[in-house]
């Protein structure tokens, strides 16, 4: 019976032993994210590794800036380090800091940090301390670095009452217009709006000015919703020849504005159906001209990447200039007639053969469209085959 106690009680210390050797081998760190680098807008640099570096950055950040959420996030990780160092050794605490603008900025310095604050300080696991939702967009790079053991979410406490929801607004406004991500939006736009709604007032077409102004708010929408802008950056950015184009479209889009507001004006502004014939007449080939470096620019960036779908482009191109020689055909067409209401418009069309022919372009087009589309396909087979 004594030998099965002392066996026993030996396999119990063993295990003991195996537990202990497998929590010491495993360093947390206890990691504190400042996606939009508040800190360095106060002057520090991040990363800050270790227990007493971080409480100088979290006291000097809480004088500086007692109002931010950052730094509750900073004492946080503190208190979460402190608690972890009674029942383990093996902790460290840090904080990184992401870019002021956000995005992949932010993405790729928080990542560059992160790497360098795990490979010092040797840890195999991750205590997470957010203070947002915009923080919780490091969660999937911190995850690819090291394994994430817990996340602690700070959520800050506000006293309810008017006074405090008032004092709140205040700081978020002061946030909106001193962070430039943020001013952008807050600033920028309404300032674009209210400058346009003034300038067009002073113009003839003062009646006009609230529905322009709605119009240019709808654009700005457009390029944000669908990422046009972020498209036109990146590429402004990475094709040298794309530059040129953006130029030369832009130098081109503000001389066909003119033009076309000089026809218009020269009219008083009339909408009727010869009018309209001579805008078209009058504004269409300044709009060609426009597309045309954009085109360009495109099916020569692709020819340099030797990619096959520099073809896409050149239908494009083809298709604009097709579409300008039928509106070109139909405003001849009608100015010539001079009819007076839109069923003489529609008989005119149809003794000119102007349907005919935009038939025609429909099925050519598709038809050229299917055959490149085919041969691009087998292009790309035969490429992956060798490789």
């Amino acid at each position: 019976m004594f030998t099965c106690i002392n066996i026993c009680f030996k396999i119990n210390f063993l295990g003991s032993e195996v537990i202990e050797l497998v929590s010491a081998a495993e360093k947390l760190l206890v990691l504190a994210v400042d996606y939009d680098d508040d800190l360095g807008r106060v002057g520090i640099e991040t990363p800050v590794i270790g227990f007493d570096n971080v409480l100088k950055v979290a006291q000097k950040y809480a004088l500086e800036r007692p109002e931010d959420a950052d730094a509750n996030t900073l004492f946080t990780a503190l208190k979460v380090y402190r608690e972890l160092k009674e029942e383990n050794d093996a902790v460290e605490v840090a904080v990184i800091a992401g870019h002021e603008k956000g995005g992949s900025k932010a993405g790729v310095r928080l990542r560059s940090q992160a790497e360098e604050v795990i490979k010092l300080s040797n840890a195999t696991s991750v205590v997470l301390v957010l203070d947002s939702a915009e923080d919780e967009f490091v969660i999937p790079v911190i995850s690819s670095i090291a394994k994430i053991l817990s996340i602690e979410r700070v959520v800050v406490e506000q006293l309810r009452g008017v006074e405090e929801t008032y004092i709140l607004l205040g700081r978020y406004l002061r946030k909106a217009i001193e962070e430039k991500r943020f001013s952008r939006v807050m600033l920028g736009v309404p300032g674009i709006l209210l400058l346009s709604y003034v300038l067009i007032s002073l113009t003839p077409m003062s009646a006009y000015a609230f529905s322009v102004t709605l119009a240019i708010l709808g654009l700005i929408l457009v390029l944000k919703g669908f990422g046009i802008t972020d498209s036109v950056v990146k590429m402004w950015r990475s094709a040298p020849v794309m530059r040129y184009s953006y130029v030369l479209t832009g130098l081109f889009a503000i001389i066909t504005c003119f033009v076309a507001y000089t026809s218009i004006s020269s009219r008083d502004f009339a909408l009727d159906i010869m009018s309209i014939a001579l805008y078209v007449r009058e504004t269409s080939p300044y709009v060609v001209v426009t597309l045309t470096p954009l085109i360009v620019g495109k099916v020569s960036l692709k020819v340099l990447r030797r990619s096959f779908r520099a073809w896409r482009d050149l239908m494009i191109f083809a298709l604009i200039i097709a579409m300008y020689n039928l509106a070109s055909s139909v405003s001849n067409v009608i100015i010539e007639s001079n009819p007076t209401n839109l069923n003489d418009v529609v008989r005119i069309l149809y003794i000119s053969y102007i349907p005919t022919i935009l038939l025609i372009y429909m099925v050519v087009f598709m038809a050229a469209s299917v055959i490149l589309y085919v041969i691009e396909k087998e292009v790309i087979r035969k490429k992956s085959a060798t490789t």
